[in-house]
């Protein structure tokens, strides 16, 4: 009878398993592999015939898409170099130089992780914007100062700069904590000046994390559609900007052109840096490094410089974030009126959560990221397991799948979704998805994978194999094995993955915009809508918006700090 029900079990347990593979490779196949698939054929055989120089035509011919272009180029070049010399200093003052108030400027410095995408760019334009409390002061003492003048390419790049540097503060100060201060030492004691330390020590344990962050910098720049859309004015487009506008047009073609164009560019900046670093001869960090003395400044001169600049980048990062709080506060009449509210008042915060109109898109993009928080995690811890346990032809696929979302910018992916999805498809039982409410939790589903996948693929591996074969020499099943012994081992880092991905889908704006509908209208595009009107109502609801948006992520920061389980990476589909 025990012989026969093991059978059973055994049987049950291999069926389940098959079951769950077929299942997950069909939601790999209908949600990210067939959208590409059918981008590629939508761009160059939407007619039956190869249209490749038909296409590329129309797009030379549009000077529109030529400045979109040109600004891209330009202002991932820019953003680059800027963000790059923020993000050192700001590592260099954390982890290297003795400057006073350092507690205060790391939470400063950390502010991008909570401020980012489409609610930084609109506390960027409400405080230094036509309306904004900065152009008020300014207008205050030199009039002739236009109310416009930080709406363009400089206010895109400006924002971008403060925002893009989180890439520094999470991995490059990691990486100088690696590096060993005895070996700084030797070199002082040879007479090597400070320049020479930091370009023939420091600099090769750093460098492969430095390319790592500058590709992420180039990535998230090119890829950016939330700031120049609410900063950027109508004179500087960028090309997520035009995909967009062209798929509106019913031009699909074009715009899976450009998508598939951009897609290109992105990864083959992933292939230079692979072979930028392979190229390279770098120096490890030691194993146990002694770690780092902050150095103090001797020249009383360069020491107040280092401490006015640090202070002042400090100053850059709190006040937008200040100011969003003051006003959500703050009756709605005195948006754009006052420079600091001399009243206050909860209306603002009533509205948002009293069940009007203002309560619909706070609550869709919970529904939304909760849906698409079930589904990931579904996928990933049935996943995951098979994952790190095996290693053939099945697992790699599944690893490349995961991992594709990563290099696959959220442009190419919204197009493709639509493209396939905008008729009846039988993979999806001959539904049409495009306008229903699935699309867009689908779509922001495909968009996580990679960022739960590596939270929890370092969760199983750090559990000890020798658990799981006592609870098999025990008699237990697989599935018995899993909720009672790898489960409850991983659940922490479960509610982590499921914290970071739900404040990254919040602040999701790209999908989002080339998704939504009037059934699942998000957080993100209620935002950006209210921050196009007139109506100062609406205008307070998007601080409220804000102040919430920040305040979720905040709880998530500190949760994770409180389980110690280490620092995850912040992505801002700008």
């Amino acid at each position: 009878m025990t012989f026969t029900s093991s059978t059973q079990n055994g049987r049950l347990e291999r069926i389940a398993f098959f079951s769950g593979i077929i299942l997950l490779l069909w939601f790999l196949f209908t949600f990210l592999v067939l959208p590409l698939l059918t981008t590629f054929q939508v761009a160059f055989f939407s007619s039956g015939e190869f249209r490749l120089a038909e296409i590329t035509a129309d797009l030379s011919a549009s000077s529109r898409v030529k400045k979109a272009l040109l600004n891209t180029a330009w202002m991932t070049l820019a953003t680059t170099v800027t963000v790059g010399i923020v993000g050192i200093f700001q590592v260099a003052v954390l982890e290297y130089f003795h400057v006073k108030g350092r507690t205060f400027l790391k939470v400063a410095f950390a502010i991008p992780l909570v401020f980012g995408s489409v609610v930084a760019a609109t506390g960027y334009k409400f405080t230094y914007g036509p309306a904004g409390v900065v152009t008020q002061l300014l207008q205050r003492y030199f009039p002739a100062i236009e109310s416009d003048w930080f709406i363009g390419g400089h206010g895109v790049l400006y924002s971008q700069t403060f925002l893009l540097t989180s890439f520094y503060y999470l991995f490059l100060r990691a990486a100088m904590r690696r590096v060993d201060y005895s070996t700084v030492e030797a070199a002082r004691s040879l007479g090597a000046s400070e320049f020479t330390i930091l370009r023939r020590v420091v600099l090769p344990v750093i460098m492969p994390t430095l390319f790592a962050v500058m590709l992420l910098t180039i990535y998230t720049s090119t890829v950016s559609f939330a700031v120049p859309e609410i900063i950027g004015g109508r004179d500087f487009v960028m090309i997520s900007q035009i995909i967009l506008v062209l798929n509106s047009l019913g031009r699909p073609d074009m715009a899976a052109f450009l998508a598939l164009f951009l897609g290109l560019f992105i990864m083959s900046m992933i292939l230079l840096m692979q072979w930028i670093e392979a190229k390279g001869s770098y120096v490890g960090g030691s194993k146990t490094p002694v770690p780092i003395k902050l150095k103090r400044v001797k020249s009383p001169l360069t020491n107040i410089v280092l401490h006015g600049i640090a202070y002042l980048l400090a100053g850059v990062y709190i006040l937008p974030v200040f100011l969003i709080m003051a006003f959500s506060f703050a009756p709605a009449e005195s948006i754009g009126t006052e420079v600091f509210p001399s009243s206050f008042t909860l209306s603002n915060y009533a509205s948002v959560f009293s069940g009007g109109t203002a309560t619909g898109p706070f609550f869709n993009s919970i529904r939304m990221g909760l849906l698409a928080i079930v589904i990931g995690l579904s996928a990933t811890l049935f996943a995951v397991p098979i994952m790190v346990k095996y290693n053939n032809w099945l697992t790699r696929l599944l690893d490349i799948g995961f991992f594709l979302p990563w290099i696959v910018p959220s442009v190419l992916l919204a197009i493709g979704l639509i493209v396939t999805f905008d008729t009846a498809n039988p993979l999806v039982a001959n539904q049409v998805l495009l306008g229903t409410f699935l699309i867009l939790p689908i779509a922001y589903t495909i968009h996580v994978l990679p960022l739960m996948v590596r939270f929890l693929r370092a969760a199983f591996m750090g559990i000890d194999p020798s658990l799981e074969e006592a609870a098999r020499s025990m008699g237990a099943n697989g599935i018995y094995r899993f909720r009672r012994v790898i489960l409850p081992l991983v659940i922490p880092t479960v509610v982590l993955a499921a914290g970071y991905t739900f404040n990254e889908i919040l602040t999701e704006y790209p999908l989002s915009a080339f998704l939504y509908n009037v059934n699942n209208r998000p957080i993100s595009i209620a935002i950006l809508d209210s921050d196009k009107s007139t109506n100062l109502e609406q205008a307070a609801i998007t601080l409220v918006y804000a102040v919430l948006i920040m305040a979720f992520s905040m709880a998530v920061i500190l949760f994770a700090e409180r389980l110690s389980l280490g620092k995850g990476p912040k992505t801002n589909s700008l």
